[in-house]
């Protein structure tokens, strides 16, 4: 989103608009995300072939107000899926953002043509030439010798020059100006609407900070890079909007330490210079490996996003749900680490029903917590802030015609929306309910009054409680959240 003389009220607007507050404000007229309709959250389905999820008479079929997904969903790359044409004529109140890393770059695969998500192809030498060296023996590097991320080894560190940002920018044009291919039904040509930046991290991240390994790459710190990634983000979307001829939506997947203020102030930095219209924040609530967030990390992120938000770059919460793995359903009691490197759950397995159940459990109490944590972060000033619907981490989901042994497939939901308190909540979300006083604390349960006049009960604890406050008696699971 290009700057303009309103500045961040109308960054801020944009999103509300788009994410069905509109009458709580007045939504921005040109350039901004569309709205959605209905009681209706993002969805980040940017894992492979999660984007079925929007296919004709799938699970989530007229239930997103903004879609990410990747690129590769605008082809026929899966024989009999649906493409992007079928999903936006089966979702037409819905945003399309093409998934696009700018952090860094992998091998792009030929038969997805300009439909890529890489901004520079690393099989190639000019995707090469922005690759990242260092004699730093405590930095991850590929077969390559090119640094990359810690367990990802076929992503090659980006070193986000001026050069590289043209790059990204014309990979993001291409996929813009470009109709997907024709998919399972006869719907019309259609187009991505926006474009979504992951690993738009203020630091090199994953696990490399230069606080704990040392110098290395072409930034002098940390912070240096930072300042480089948001001139990379700047310069890509002015780039945008000016060989499109208008303003077009970007979001980032924003990395950021929310108990380190420096991080939090580029963050800030970032929001001011009006380029992007979101960010989305993984990991909230928990970890990749359902470990659940401490209270602590909890109450930072309430400040961090607050200030990010109030500065003019509504922060989106996500919280992946816990994959189903071969694991007793014990192993999916709130507070446990659930074991990322077990196997995945096969159709085979004598107890697949019971672990099914005990995940599908988990995942609607996590799903509450996110809906209940976003909506005590807000605030009046902070009230664009919203969540995403929590999709299954997609590393033990059927790939279909790759594998069909996986018992959880990709178009499968991975949280009941109909649950009635998973409902009240996002109702509560989506009519722009914020919290109207500071939290009351009941031996790790935050009782908030919201500006709806309900009463959201958050318990950062693992077992049930039950609180009154505000004149009503909420029961709260362990690790979840109620509204009444």
């Amino acid at each position: 989103m290009k700057p303009n003389a309103a500045g961040a009220r109308i960054v801020s607007t944009a999103l509300a608009a788009a994410f069905a507050v509109c009458a709580l404000v007045t939504p921005a007229s040109a350039g901004t995300v569309p709205a959605g309709t209905g009681q209706q959250l993002p969805a980040y389905l940017q894992g492979y072939r999660q984007g079925q999820l929007l296919c004709p008479g799938a699970a989530l079929t007229g239930k997103v107000s903004v879609a990410i997904i990747d690129p590769m969903m605008a082809t026929t790359d899966a024989p009999g899926d649906c493409t992007l044409p079928d999903m936006k004529a089966a979702n037409p109140g819905t945003t399309f953002l093409a998934y696009l890393n700018i952090g860094a770059m992998r091998d792009a695969e030929p038969w997805n043509g300009v439909f890529r998500n890489s901004c520079a192809d690393t099989a190639t030498a000019e995707g090469k030439r922005f690759a990242v060296t260092t004699p730093n023996p405590r930095v991850a590097v590929n077969e390559d010798g090119f640094a990359s991320y810690p367990g990802f080894s076929y992503l090659t560190v980006a070193d986000l020059s001026p050069a590289y940002a043209d790059a990204c920018a014309a990979t993001a044009h291409a996929i813009l100006t470009t109709d997907a291919q024709r998919g399972s039904t006869n719907a019309p040509p259609a187009r991505f609407d926006g474009i979504f930046l992951d690993d738009a991290s203020m630091s090199p991240s994953h696990g490399q900070d230069m606080v704990d390994v040392g110098q290395w790459g072409p930034w002098a710190s940390d912070d240096a890079y930072g300042e480089a990634l948001i001139a990379a983000v700047q310069r890509f979307d002015a780039s945008l909007t000016r060989t499109l001829g208008r303003d077009v939506p970007v979001a980032v997947n924003l990395g950021v330490y929310p108990a380190w203020r420096n991080q939090v102030d580029l963050a800030t930095r970032l929001a001011a210079t009006g380029s992007v219209d979101f960010a989305l924040r993984e990991h909230v609530v928990a970890g990749g490996t359902g470990l659940p967030a401490p209270l602590a990390d909890l109450e930072q992120a309430t400040v961090a996003y607050r200030t990010i938000t109030a500065a003019g770059m509504p922060v989106v919460e996500h919280d992946y749900s816990v994959p189903l793995r071969e694991l007793p359903s014990s192993s999916y009691r709130q507070g446990a680490d659930i074991g990322s490197s077990a196997p995945c759950l096969r159709d085979t397995f004598g107890s697949r029903t019971s672990v099914v159940n005990a995940g599908k459990a988990r995942r609607t109490l996590d799903h509450r917590m996110t809906l209940g944590h976003l909506l005590q972060t807000r605030t009046a000033v902070t009230r664009q802030m919203t969540a995403t619907l929590s999709q299954a981490e997609p590393t033990c989901q059927d790939n279909a015609w790759d594998d069909d042994a996986n018992f959880e497939t990709v178009t499968t939901a991975s949280v009941d929306t109909a649950d009635a308190q998973v409902a009240a909540l996002t109702k509560a979300v989506t009519g722009g309910a914020y919290a109207s006083v500071s939290p009351m604390k009941f031996s790790g349960v935050n009782v908030v009054k919201l500006s709806n006049g309900s009463v959201v009960a958050v318990n950062t604890t693992h077992l049930s409680r039950t609180v009154t406050a505000y004149g009503k008696t909420l029961s709260v699971p362990g690790r979840s959240a109620t509204i009444g």
